[in-house]
């Protein structure tokens, strides 16, 4: 056998899409808004702004260097190629698998939440059964893993689409609330804030994870 193994390539660019949009739907809209709210209040989409344009930049410096290294780890291979530090790559990958588990259990721990609403089950019931379905399906290969992801995201904007269409009545009247959102920045606001900003970043992580499949992608 000569050369190095290769990923398969067998992942579709809406495919890819749909996981990266769905990461940020689930984890920040169904899982973190309320977080969001209760630190930035009447703020909070102020926090989601000032967070997607932290994210944004972030993720145009993705968009470059994927482009650049088209491999999967992808942050370590950053790392390697800008420091040519071996030992601060490797630093950098088990960070990321740190940050991959601490987001593996708060979505799960939305997900018991949500469940709770119709079945009353023990969360480390749910959230185990939960983890060892994904697991299952992660074995089962990526193409089944993202298609997987896909078919929530599709769902994740059914259920965005069905509140928007059940609170449409009280849209009308937000004209006569916009000063609960325009009112001045205090010192204690602007701390709530940006205390939202920082929780509400963690729901714009979409981005790192589709840079992680660009080795298989098509």
């Amino acid at each position: 056998m000569t050369g190095q193994p290769a990923l398969r390539r067998n992942l579709t660019l809406p495919l890819v899409t749909l996981y990266g949009l769905g990461n940020i739907l689930g984890a920040g809209v169904y899982v973190l808004i309320g977080k969001v709210a209760g630190e930035a209040g009447y703020f909070a989409p102020l926090s989601f702004i000032v967070a997607s344009i932290l994210a944004g930049i972030t993720a145009f410096s993705y968009c470059e260097l994927s482009s650049r290294y088209p491999v999967s780890a992808g942050e370590a291979a950053y790392v390697r190629n800008g420091f040519n530090i071996p030992g601060l790559s490797l630093w950098a990958g088990l960070l990321i698998i740190l940050t991959r588990v601490v987001s593996a259990a708060t979505i799960s721990r939305g997900f018991a939440g949500y469940l709770s609403v119709f079945v009353t089950l023990p969360d480390w019931l749910v959230i185990g059964a939960l983890l060892f379905s994904l697991c299952l399906i992660s074995i089962a290969g990526v193409a089944q893993s993202v298609s997987v992801a896909a078919i929530f995201t599709l769902v994740e904007i059914g259920g965005l689409v069905l509140i928007l269409y059940v609170s449409a009545p009280a849209l009308a009247l937000l004209p006569e609330s916009m000063d609960k959102f325009s009112g001045p920045l205090s010192m204690n606001t602007a701390a709530g804030v940006f205390g939202g900003a920082f929780l509400a970043f963690y729901a714009y992580i979409g981005f790192e994870d589709m840079v992680n499949l660009a080795e298989e992608v098509k």
